[in-house]
């Protein structure tokens, strides 16, 4: 089973949602693993083995609408998702009916990424007994925009009243995801960025562009939820802060992580908004401190 892609049918939609497992020959824990938007698991193996070397196997999915899952849509680069809680149940689906019984009592971890941290926050309020310690590594808790927050929720909320709710938010396209290495401020690694732009240029299938304005109006409902959501999170967790993030914002972070009853937050000074893609320097002190946070 490690590292074969499988699927299971989402409750909403029987959307295909493609998901592994990456054991590890020491096993003494289980890490669930939520990728960030228009991302894909396979990227994150070399993290995985990591985990692995350490005694944690590894669970990940691809979220509905993104990298090997199903999408919603005909134009399959569109970035899309009816309602934010879709992507929280499938998760509690695969916590329930394929992590927990895997691990039969051992410790099970969350790790998450970005938009990944959205939907493992509002998971983990819903499943507090679930885990042992938690791990948000630039948690998409607030997004940063081009406008003032209040003037995009006009918009994001009149272009889906208008009928628009599947149309390209402004200035998004389905070759976002193709933008140039000096264009984007994702990752300070050029090897890394090219290695994944290789990946999606050999596997078309997995290539997801831009936004729509309705996976921006549901993920801007979802970010209200968060605060009280931490609030219910009584278990440890480790919030790793991207020192130079240009995706989500830092700041909301903070106030989020304010209502949790235990959390330790590190910043990642001068790294990018992927961590866990990122130069040697800043890869390693995340990998690092993640793996000295859940480690026993």
């Amino acid at each position: 089973m490690s590292g074969k892609i499988d699927f299971f049918q989402s409750r909403h939609a029987g959307v295909d949602i493609a998901w592994s497992c990456f054991k590890s020959k020491c096993e003494k824990g289980i890490v669930l693993f939520l990728t960030g938007r228009a991302e894909y698991f396979l990227k994150y193996v070399p993290f995985f083995e990591r985990l692995n070397a350490i005694g944690f196997t590894v669970f990940a999915l691809d979220h509905r609408g993104q990298g090997a899952s199903g999408r919603m849509l005909a134009e399959s680069r569109k970035g899309y998702v009816e309602d934010f809680d879709f992507y929280v149940d499938d998760a509690e689906s695969f916590l329930a009916d394929r992590v927990l019984g895997y691990a039969d009592g051992k410790p099970v971890f969350l790790v998450s990424h970005s938009m990944g941290g959205a939907i493992a926050l509002l998971l983990a309020a819903r499943r507090p007994e679930a885990f042992t310690k938690i791990v948000f590594t630039s948690p998409m808790w607030g997004l940063l925009y081009d406008m003032p927050v209040s003037l995009v929720k006009i918009i994001v909320k009149g272009a889906c009243r208008l009928g628009f709710g599947r149309s390209y938010a402004f200035g998004k396209s389905a070759n976002d995801h193709l933008k140039p290495f000096e264009r984007t401020h994702l990752t300070q690694s050029v090897e890394n960025y090219m290695k994944q732009q290789r990946f999606v240029t050999e596997n078309p299938s997995f290539a997801l562009g831009g936004p729509s304005f309705r996976w921006v109006c549901e993920s801007m409902k979802a970010i209200k939820k968060l605060p009280e959501a931490a609030a219910k999170v009584k278990v440890p967790v480790l919030l790793v802060q991207a020192g130079n993030d240009a995706v989500v914002d830092n700041s909301a972070q903070d106030r989020v992580a304010s209502n949790f009853a235990d959390c330790r937050k590190i910043i990642v000074e001068k790294g990018f908004h992927e961590l866990l893609n990122e130069k040697r320097e800043f890869y390693e002190k995340t990998v690092s401190a993640i793996a000295d946070f859940i480690d026993f």
